[in-house]
C-alpha cells in the first residue's frame, strides 16, 4: 500500500506533463479535448517521463548528491521558463477555454519538467569541463584555433558568406536602411530618428558611388564592410576561447553558428544598422569580460581600455539601446574589476560624453534636426491606449477622448489595434514626426504631460487591461515557440523601393534571383525539429537565463558581466514596435556561443 501511495505522485507528474507538452489550447474550448492524451506519441512520452520521474521521486538515483545551491537555481530556472511556457500560449488560446484554470495543470506539468531539464543540463556542463583537459585537437583544428585564430577564423566567417555576397550583390535593402540613405540625399527630413552616424555612412556611399558611375560596386562596399566586421568579432569570440581554454567542440559549434546560420549570412549582405550594431555589441562586451577576467593581463596595455571605448561609442551611435548597455553592463563590470576601477568607470563617463557630444552638438552643427520626442520610445505605451479603448470603451471618459483625439485618429487607432505591430497604432498619430512642421515633433512633445495622465489615469482604473497588453506585445522574447515576425529571418528581398524609382541605379543582378530564391529556401530550416529553435528569439532569452542561474550556482559572479547586455537587450526589446522581431534580438543570439564557452571554460584566467 505504501508503495502504491508513492507512486501517486510520479503518475499525476507524468500525466500533467504528458498534458503540458501535448496541450491544445488554440484549436478547443473544451477542457477534455485540450488534454489531447489520447494518441500513441503521448502514450510513449507518457511511459518515458514516468520512468524518469520514478528514478528520481522513487528510487531516488538521479541527482542525489546535487548541492543545494544548484537546486535552488534549477527551481527558479523551473518556475521561470514554466511562466514563460503558460504566458506564451495564453496569447493564442481558444478564449472559451477558461485558460487561467488549465493553467495550473500546465504549471504542474511543466515544473517538474523543467526542473529535471535544467538540472540534467547543469550536471552536464560540471561532467563535460572536468573531463575536457584529455581532449586532443587534430591538426587543422590546431592551426585554426591556436595558431592563426583571427585569421583563419575570419577566412572561414567569409567564405560562408561568399555565396551570399556573390547572389545578392551588390546588396540587399531593408526599408531602414533606404530611409537612412533618403536621409542623406534629402528626399526625406534629415532627423535624428535614425543614428546619424550609420544615416552619414550608409548615405555617402550611396551617394558617392551614384556620383562616379559606379553604383552597385560602390554600393557592393556596405555588404563587403558589414562581413569583415562580423567575421572580425567571430574571430575575437575564438580569441577569448583560446585563452579560456574552452573546449574544442565548443569553438567548432560556435564558429559553425557564426559562419553558417543563414541570419548572420543574409543580414550582413542586408542595409540595416542592425547589421553592425550586433557585432560592436559584441566587441564590447568581450572587452569588458577580457578587463573583469583578467584585470592585470587587460591594463598591461592601454590600447585595449581605448578600443573598449570605441567599441561603446560606435555601439552607441549605430543604435541608441547600446546607451543602455553601458549604463548598466559597466558599472556591474566595476564590481568584480581588480584594480584601476576608478579608471574603467572613467572610461564609461568618456563613452557617454562622446556619444552625447556626437548626438547634441556635431550633428545639429551638420544640420541633422534634433527630435524633441521619439515616438517610438512610447510604441507600448500607445499599444496599451488603444487596447484600453477596445476592452473599456464605455470607461473612456470624454475628456480623456478629446485629449487622444487630439494626439491620434483614436477610434481608427482602437480599430487597427495589432500587438505583433506598433505601426498601425503609431500611423494613427495627429502628432507626430512626420507631420511636425519643423521635423522635430515639438506638437507631441507639448501634449505629452496631458497624454501621460491619461495614460496614468486609465491604469488605476483597468491595470489588468495595462498588464495583458503589454504580455501579448512582448511575449515573443521569452516564448520559444513564437515564430518570428515581419522580416522574419532576413531581407531576401529588396525593400525600399525609392532608391530604384530614379533615385539611385543600382539593382541587383536578375539572372541571380535562382540563386537568390535558393538561399531563401536554406533559411526554411527554422521548421526543422532543433535547428528551429535557432529561429525563435525567446530559445535564446531561455539560453541566457539558464546560463545566469548556473552562474550564480556556481558563485562564479563576475562571469555574469557577460549576461549582462544579452540581458538588457531581451529588456529593451519587450518595449520595442514589434513583438518577436528577430533583428532586435541579434545581440542576445549573438552572445549565446559566448555564455557557452564561459560556462565550458577551462581557465577563468585569461593566459
Amino acid at each position: 500500500m505504501k508503495r502504491l501511495i508513492g507512486e501517486l505522485p510520479v503518475l499525476a507528474a507524468a500525466i500533467f506533463t504528458t498534458t503540458a507538452l501535448f496541450a491544445d489550447v488554440v484549436s478547443t474550448g473544451n477542457l477534455s479535448m485540450a488534454i489531447n492524451g489520447d494518441g500513441i506519441p503521448q502514450l510513449i512520452v507518457f511511459v518515458a517521463v514516468w520512468t524518469i520521474y520514478h528514478k528520481w521521486i522513487v528510487e531516488r538515483k538521479i541527482f542525489v548528491h546535487t548541492g543545494i545551491r544548484e537546486k535552488r537555481s534549477s527551481l527558479i530556472t523551473a518556475f521561470l521558463f514554466s511562466v514563460f511556457m503558460i504566458i506564451g500560449k495564453a496569447q493564442t488560446a481558444e478564449p472559451d477555454l477558461k485558460y487561467e484554470f488549465f493553467a495550473i495543470i500546465l504549471f504542474l506539468g511543466y515544473m517538474p519538467l523543467f526542473y529535471l531539464a535544467t538540472m540534467f543540463l547543469m550536471h552536464m556542463i560540471d561532467t563535460h569541463s572536468k573531463s575536457q583537459a584529455a581532449v586532443k585537437s587534430g591538426a587543422f583544428t590546431e592551426w585554426l584555433f591556436e595558431k592563426h585564430v583571427t585569421a583563419g577564423v575570419m577566412l572561414v566567417v567569409i567564405l560562408c558568406r561568399l555565396p551570399y555576397l556573390l547572389a545578392f550583390y551588390p546588396c540587399s535593402m531593408s526599408w531602414d536602411g533606404g530611409a537612412q540613405i533618403c536621409c542623406f540625399f534629402g528626399t526625406e527630413p534629415f532627423t535624428d530618428h535614425h543614428p546619424p552616424l550609420i544615416s552619414y555612412l550608409y548615405g555617402a556611399i550611396a551617394w558617392y558611388s551614384q556620383e562616379w558611375g559606379i553604383p552597385n560596386i560602390g554600393m557592393f562596399v556596405i555588404p563587403v564592410m558589414q562581413t569583415l566586421l562580423s567575421a572580425f568579432a567571430v574571430a575575437q569570440v575564438c580569441a577569448l576561447y583560446k585563452r579560456l581554454k574552452t573546449p574544442y567542440w565548443v569553438r567548432w559549434g560556435s564558429l559553425a553558428y557564426y559562419a553558417a546560420f543563414t541570419v548572420w549570412c543574409i543580414f550582413d549582405v542586408t542595409v540595416i544598422k542592425d547589421t553592425l550594431y550586433y557585432p560592436l555589441t559584441l566587441l564590447f562586451t568581450l572587452q569588458l569580460i577580457f578587463c573583469v577576467v583578467n584585470g592585470a593581463l587587460f591594463w598591461r596595455k592601454k590600447s585595449n581600455w581605448v578600443w573598449m571605448i570605441v567599441y561603446a561609442v560606435l555601439m552607441m551611435q549605430t543604435r541608441n539601446n547600446g546607451v543602455f548597455v553601458v549604463l548598466f553592463a559597466v558599472p556591474f563590470a566595476a564590481c568584480f574589476a581588480k584594480g584601476k576601477r576608478a579608471l574603467l568607470i572613467a572610461g564609461a563617463c568618456v563613452m557617454l560624453i562622446v556619444n552625447m557630444a556626437l548626438n547634441n552638438m556635431l550633428y545639429p552643427a551638420l544640420g541633422v534636426t534634433r527630435l524633441e520626442t521619439k515616438e517610438d520610445t512610447y510604441c507600448i505605451l500607445f499599444q496599451q491606449t488603444a487596447k484600453y479603448g477596445q476592452d473599456h470603451p464605455e470607461d473612456v471618459t470624454d475628456e480623456e477622448r478629446a485629449l487622444l483625439n487630439t494626439v491620434f485618429d483614436y477610434d481608427e487607432m482602437v480599430e487597427v489595434y495589432n500587438p505583433q505591430l506598433a505601426d498601425w497604432v503609431k500611423n494613427c498619430l495627429k502628432l507626430s514626426e512626420y507631420h511636425s512642421a519643423d521635423h522635430t515633433n515639438k506638437e507631441f512633445s507639448a501634449v505629452k504631460g496631458d497624454y501621460f495622465k491619461v495614460w496614468f489615469a486609465q491604469f488605476l482604473r483597468h491595470p489588468m487591461s495595462y498588464v495583458k497588453t503589454f504580455l501579448e506585445c512582448s511575449y515573443g522574447y521569452y516564448y520559444p515557440e513564437a515564430k518570428p515576425y515581419k522580416e522574419g529571418t532576413g531581407f531576401y528581398e529588396s525593400e525600399r523601393n525609392m532608391l530604384t524609382s530614379g533615385m539611385h541605379a543600382y539593382r541587383q543582378i536578375k539572372q541571380l534571383q535562382p540563386a537568390r530564391f535558393l538561399l531563401q529556401q536554406v533559411s526554411k530550416a527554422e521548421y526543422l525539429p532543433g535547428i528551429g529553435l535557432l529561429y525563435r528569439c525567446g530559445f535564446y532569452t531561455w539560453c541566457v537565463v539558464l546560463a545566469g542561474m548556473y552562474l550564480i550556482a556556481k558563485k562564479r559572479y563576475r562571469l555574469l558581466t557577460a549576461v549582462i547586455p544579452p540581458a538588457v537587450n531581451i529588456l529593451v526589446c519587450l518595449i520595442s514596435p514589434v513583438n518577436t522581431c528577430i533583428r532586435y534580438a541579434m545581440p542576445t543570439m549573438c552572445m549565446v556561443p559566448v555564455l557557452i564557452g564561459l560556462l565550458y571554460a577551462g581557465n577563468e584566467e585569461l593566459s
